[in-house]
Formats: structure tokens, sequence, C-alpha cells
């Protein structure tokens, strides 16, 4: 079964600019830092001058990526890109791969109108299955996206800056929908018995290529719970939630 998290478009595509008596409308700061930033990205990324991709969502973040203030940029093909930006220098980015995964937010055919992203938490991207934002109070921004695979079905990834890798990891979760018209989204962002985490509605999914005698897995068909832990440095399955 397969989702689309493509909504329509509101009314409020300036949600921080102030409207004037006579019905128009002048920016606010924050959005001409972000047009600003736009136009800066595109005389200074030779990426733009070999393509024609256009940047349709760009907002200052904190990845926790030292050298520069983060920004990140969603492209019209789909791709979501991160930069380091110190001054008029670009210190750092990354493409769209991080630990070679696309970041691709938009899949096939439209079966269920839910809104899966509804009660995800953080800023969601425009016309797509991503948010950022601070899931687990660590004061910095992670990166929450929906992936479909064919292979092996419907995932969330949730990835992070890590210092001591000077890169971007991510942990990858599979579920499944519940209801194929009306969800409920498989993932929640709670606190349970005093922790701070998110549950899923669990399920391992297909494999590829696939196992002819595969083995059950237990969590399957129930909501597992999932807390930051921080020695670690990921997610960590807590066990199944119970009622």
């Amino acid at each position: 079964m397969l989702f689309s998290c493509v909504k329509k478009k509101e009314n409020s595509n300036l949600a921080d600019a102030e409207v004037e008596d006579d019905g128009g409308f002048f920016e606010s700061p924050e959005e001409k830092e972000r047009e600003a930033m736009k136009e800066f990205i595109y005389n200074n990324d030779l990426y733009f001058e070999e393509t024609d991709a256009e940047i349709e969502f760009i907002q200052k973040a904190n990845f926790g990526i030292p050298g520069g203030d983060n920004w990140i940029v969603r492209l019209n093909s789909l791709h979501i890109l991160i930069y380091v930006i110190d001054g008029d220098r670009i210190e750092e980015d990354y493409y769209g791969t991080i630990s070679g995964q696309y970041f691709v937010d938009q899949y096939p055919e439209v079966v269920s109108e839910y809104d899966i992203m509804r009660d995800i938490p953080g800023t969601h991207i425009p016309d797509g299955c991503a948010s950022f934002g601070d899931f687990n109070g660590d004061g910095i921004d992670e990166l929450f996206r929906y992936l479909y695979i064919e292979e092996l079905g419907h995932n969330i990834d949730i990835f992070h800056y890590e210092p001591r890798t000077k890169g971007f990891e991510f942990c990858r979760i599979r579920h499944q929908l519940i209801d194929q018209t009306e969800g409920p989204a498989p993932v929640v962002f709670t606190t349970y018995r005093g922790r701070k985490g998110f549950k899923v509605y669990s399920h391992t999914g297909s494999e590829w290529p696939p196992d002819p005698d595969p083995v059950p897995d237990p969590e399957n068909d129930k909501w597992i719970f999932y807390s930051w832990n921080n020695e670690q440095r990921k997610y960590v399955a807590m066990g199944e939630v119970v009622p």
C-alpha cells in the first residue's frame, strides 16, 4: 500500500509577512533573510549553473554542524540539501545523499487520503513527507522523513548530524499503515514511562531478495517505543507500549 504526503497548498504562503492596511504586505526580516540567502546560494553554488533546479523551500535550522549557519533547502527535484554558510562562503554542503540514502520525499500513486504528516512535530517541508526539529530534546534539530521503497516497504528515517564522524547518521524503522483509507499515522511522538520518544506501529515488511522461509518478527504488528540514548548516540527500542 503506497501513500502520498502531498497536501493542497494553503493561502498562507508568507506566514510571517505582515499585512498592510491597503491589503498588500511587506516582508518580515525573516522572510527578507530567506530571500537573500536563496539568491546567495543561486549565485555561489555551481550546481545551479549546471542544472535547472530551483529552490522551493529554504529555512535556517540548527543541525549542530559547526562552521556557520545551517540552512535546509528543498528543490523542485524533491531533493533536500543542507548548507553550512559563514558570511560570504559556503563552508559545507550535503547534497541529497546522506549515508547513501536519498532525501527524496515524494513517492508514487496516492492511495490513502490520510494526512500522514499531521501529527509529526517540527517544521514540515511543504508538499512532502519530511519535517525537521528537535525530536529528542537535546536542542539540536534532526530530519524526519517517511520513505517508501518497493523492496523494503514503508519506513521512517530520522537523520542527525554526528560530530564524531562529521557527517549525518540515521535510524531506519519499518512500519505498516493501520487503516488504508484514514490512518492513523503509524508514528506518534510522545512521552512514555517518563521517557521522551516516539512509538511506531512496527512491521518488518519484505526483504530483498525475499527470504524463502521468513521467521516472524516478535515485534510485528505492535506499537514499539523508541527513545534517544545519548551514550549510544542513537534511538533505541524500549519495547512494546503497554496500554
